[in-house]
């Protein structure tokens, strides 16, 4: 019966201790834990569509933030279009992903867009021809991507 105790004392030591190290571990990520100087508290997404085109027959743009999601649609969007949202970084995995998808003009010979979060492109389309579709998507998990 002793054996059997220290074994369980052992197994509940290793587990508390790879708990301790995962959590330990959270403040590297990119989201959840903040920045490694502790200073950062929101991220910058910013997002944009372009085309040789002075305007696009719809837009749709969603940021998917766990605490205050955003989404704009519209019709007949002038061009270039550019936004910018920040997220909140106060909750673990606050942004889960972004995207865009614009259509073009009957006018237009190329449309394009991109994703950028923290000045750093992540996602980047074109699409040729007139009435083309163009859709960027940033989608962002845990692990190996």
């Amino acid at each position: 019966m002793g054996r059997h105790t220290r074994v369980r004392a052992a197994a509940v030591t290793m587990t508390v201790g790879l708990v301790a190290v995962t959590l330990t571990g959270c403040d590297s990520l990119p989201f959840g834990g903040g920045d490694s100087t502790g200073t950062s508290d929101s991220m910058i997404v910013e997002v944009e569509v372009t085309s040789d085109s002075a305007s696009a027959t719809g837009v749709r743009v969603e940021v998917d933030a766990r605490n205050d999601p955003e989404r704009v649609e519209t019709t007949d969007m002038p061009l270039p279009y550019a936004e910018t949202f920040e997220v909140s970084l106060d909750t673990p995995f606050p942004l889960t992903g972004t995207s865009v998808e614009a259509i073009a003009d009957a006018g237009a010979s190329w449309i394009s867009c991109q994703i950028t979060m923290d000045g750093e492109i992540v996602a980047e389309e074109r699409a040729e021809g007139a009435g083309a579709t163009v859709f960027c998507a940033k989608k962002l998990r845990i692990g190996p991507q």
